[in-house]
Parts: structure tokens; sequence; C-alpha cells
């Protein structure tokens, strides 16, 4: 999948999800491995930019800053029910993330659900720079 932002794809992995994200930004990046996390959980086109709710994390690290990023966006499915559509960054620093997801209340009658997704696990986690890009690989517990 592609957007202005970046891209991701998923990727095999034996009884988990995986997912490769690639952005030009950290930003981005951030932005495409959340929505790449809710695309797994339903399909986007099912879902409409309802609401729009502020998330924030802290982390070390890049690393751990995407992943504490990505946990908070799983809680907020586990604990709303919110799905979203589009992830947007307002300010990444060293140490914290903030953002805004947008998107709705998962209703199975009108949205296509594809998995749920137990919790991002830190096996093979990694993010890098290469290439004048930024690159994450994520697995998901499912």
């Amino acid at each position: 999948m592609a957007n202005d932002r970046g891209t991701y794809r998923e990727i095999e992995h034996t009884a988990d999800l995986g997912v490769e994200v690639t952005a030009a930004d950290l930003p981005g990046l951030f932005a495409v491995a959340g929505e790449a996390l809710y695309a797994l959980i339903a399909d986007p086109a099912t879902i409409e930019s309802r609401d729009e709710i502020s998330i924030s994390a802290t982390g070390d690290n890049p690393e751990d800053l995407l992943h504490a990023w990505l946990c908070e966006l799983l809680a907020l499915f586990n604990v709303q029910g919110f799905v979203g559509k589009r992830c947007e960054i307002a300010h990444i620093s060293d140490g914290q993330v903030q953002g805004r997801v947008s998107g709705e209340t998962l209703d199975l009658k009108h949205h296509a659900f594809h998995t749920e997704i137990k919790g991002v696990t830190y096996h093979d986690f990694k993010v890098w720079q290469e290439a004048g890009a930024w690159h994450a690989r994520i697995i998901f517990d499912v």
C-alpha cells in the first residue's frame, strides 16, 4: 500500500503478521506504520474519518518510540474499539511522539474486519535509515 508519505507491504511470518514500512522521514514512517496496523485489523476502504483522537508515546530511541506509538494505537482499538483510517504526526522529538488518528468505532455491520491483533512484538522489530529513507520491520502477534 502506498500513499503520499510512504509505503508498507505485508511480509511472510510464521503464525504472526508482519509489515515492512518505508517513508521519506520519521514522521511519515510513524504515520504509515500506524495505518498499516489498522489496515491489518480492518479494510481502510470501509472506514470513515468520523472522529479524531490525539495520541502520544515515549521511548528512548526511534525503535522504542515506534513500538510505543503502535502499542498506544492498538490499545485505542482494544479499549475503545476505535479503528483508524489515517494517522498524522504533529511532533517527534528525542523520546516523544505526538500525533492524531482519525477513524471511527469498529462496526462489524459496516466494516470489513480482517483479524484481531494481540500485540506488537519485539521479535524482528527494527527501525533503520538507508539510502535517504526510513524503514521499519514490525511483527504483530495475532
